[in-house]
């Protein structure tokens, strides 16, 4: 007891001797997780202001900050036709603008994803140039819009005014994405949040937002996120712009080069576990449903992002797919066309796993030869040529599947993004349920499946912002070494971990 006492005054020491420090305006010392007692400490640190560089105060600033740099991009943006201006959209391989086909077929896709929800009483959440409202909003009762950018608002109902088949069933306000006030409780079916998760400040907002997008909703409706970027391909994409760059000398260069370009990403990443658990552990949702890109265009939209849909609790429509039964590619299944066939006369569901994706195979090939230790020029090759004849285009799936008369959900691979996982489900067995909608595509739930549901000491963060947690790393470290040099060595904690708010005290600790 003595021993446990001394032990709880010498943390207590600790952390008094922490807000000692300029840029730490909170500080609590705990036993690190897992360990025995006196095997070490864990110091949370609340930064104070601006310490950790980030350049904002918080959330709400760095959502001005998007609000600003929007407002001057529809300001300078030239005028274009009605939901087919696609300012802004520039590729990471070159910065130039994406190819127009692409992203008109890109917008195609996201359209039919969200008519497969039989949308009639619509939340757009991040409208911007109106590309989803244009398409979607004559077919529904209603079509409520938000965006952050008070300009974007005023060009939208500029257009909205000027069509009468959409004036008297468009609402449209300026507002952040985690506000609802104004916005009519349990009353949408569909709330859409479509390439707009990746500017969020945090995985925190993400979740707020998500919570109060389900107070919106009535029971059974659906909330659609899409565009989410995954960080699990995320160096890949890096070390792929550097290896195209004309000031690529060698392989050391475009290695370091991907580091530095990782490190100051200020957008938002999601793992696909991150919805797998909510889904899990929400009491207001019924399961997720995550899927790969639709389409046969071949750019960073399609290769290192993927579509979300979750479904809030109230309709028994779902199919759940996540335990169905199971072929393994490349040895149950070596052929697409002959693949197909086979499901035509198997009891589905049935999911295909492991199957190598062709759009990211030759990205995957040139990163691990480069990280092997390869040549640049081999990379290069490797780019050009993957050298893997089993890796299967999703969209050439989709095709033969469709052709077959068969149901087929493309969802990223547990543990593996450079692979994909087919779920076929039978689509004669989803009837019209008689709302004028038609019968759209199935229901699902457990596309995906996680490598872990439940939260285990180590995990780690399923959503990043990777300049900011670069700042906290680096944050850390500064006050580890204060530390360093004002404390003995078995009194320095094991870790430094900057937080926004302090964790509880563990039960019975005072």
């Amino acid at each position: 007891m003595i021993s446990e006492t001394r032990t709880s005054t010498t943390r207590e020491r600790i952390a008094d001797l922490l807000i000692q420090h300029e840029q730490v305006s909170r500080a609590l010392v705990l036993p690190a997780t897992g360990t025995a007692p006196g095997a070490g400490t864990t110091a949370f640190v609340v930064p104070a202001g601006d310490a950790d560089g980030a350049g904002r105060a918080g959330a709400e600033e760095q959502v001005e900050d998007w609000q600003q740099l929007y407002d001057r991009l529809y300001e300078d943006a030239e005028p274009g036709p009605w939901g087919d201006n696609f300012v802004g959209w520039n590729s990471s391989y070159d910065r130039r603008p994406i190819d127009r086909d692409e992203m008109r077929q890109w917008r195609s896709r996201t359209v039919e994803r969200i008519r497969d929800l039989r949308p009639r009483r619509v939340l757009e959440i991040g409208a911007g140039s109106g590309l989803l409202l244009s398409r979607l909003a004559r077919d529904c009762v209603s079509y409520w819009a938000t965006d952050l950018s008070p300009v974007a608002v005023d060009d939208l109902a500029r257009h909205v005014a000027d069509d009468p088949a959409l004036a008297d069933r468009v609402t449209l306000r300026a507002q952040p994405a985690d506000r609802v006030d104004g916005l009519p409780t349990g009353y949408f079916d569909t709330v859409v949040i479509n390439s707009v998760v990746q500017l969020f400040p945090s995985g925190d907002y993400l979740t707020t937002v998500v919570n109060r997008a389900l107070t919106l909703l009535a029971p059974g409706g659906h909330v659609f996120l899409g565009d989410i970027r995954d960080p699990r391909s995320l160096s890949c994409l890096h070390t792929i712009v550097a290896v195209g760059r004309p000031t690529a000398r060698d392989a050391a260069y475009v290695l370091r080069t991907a580091r530095r370009t990782r490190a100051r990403e200020e957008e938002l990443f999601v793992h696909p576990d991150y919805f797998a658990r909510l889904a899990h552990s929400h009491p207001e949702l019924a399961g997720a449903d995550l899927r790969l890109k639709r389409g046969d265009y071949h750019n960073e939209l399609s290769r290192h992002r993927y579509d979300v849909v979750l479904h809030k609790t109230g309709d028994d429509r779902f199919t759940a797919v996540a335990d169905c039964a199971e072929l393994r590619w490349g040895s149950d299944a070596e052929d697409t066309g002959e693949l197909v066939e086979r499901m035509r006369g198997a009891e589905l569901p049935v999911r295909v796993t492991g199957i190598p994706n062709a759009r990211l195979a030759g990205e995957f090939a040139a990163c691990r030869a480069l990280e092997a230790g390869a040549g640049l020029e081999r990379a290069r090759e490797l780019l050009a040529h993957p050298e893997r004849p089993d890796a299967v285009d999703p969209h050439t799936l989709d095709l033969l599947a469709e052709r077959a008369g068969l149901h087929v959900a493309l969802t990223p691979a547990q543990g593996d993004p450079a692979c994909f996982e087919a779920v076929f489900t039978d689509a004669g067995a989803h009837t019209d349920p008689g709302d004028g909608m038609g019968a759209g595509a199935p229901a699902l739930t457990g596309t995906y499946r996680p490598e872990q549901l439940a939260d285990e000491p180590g995990s780690g963060s399923l959503t990043e912002i990777p300049a900011a947690v670069h700042r906290a790393e680096a944050f850390a470290a500064r006050v580890h070494d204060w530390l360093r040099e004002r404390l003995p060595a078995d009194e320095l904690p094991t870790a430094v971990v900057p937080v926004g708010t302090l964790p509880p005290l563990p039960e019975g600790s005072h």
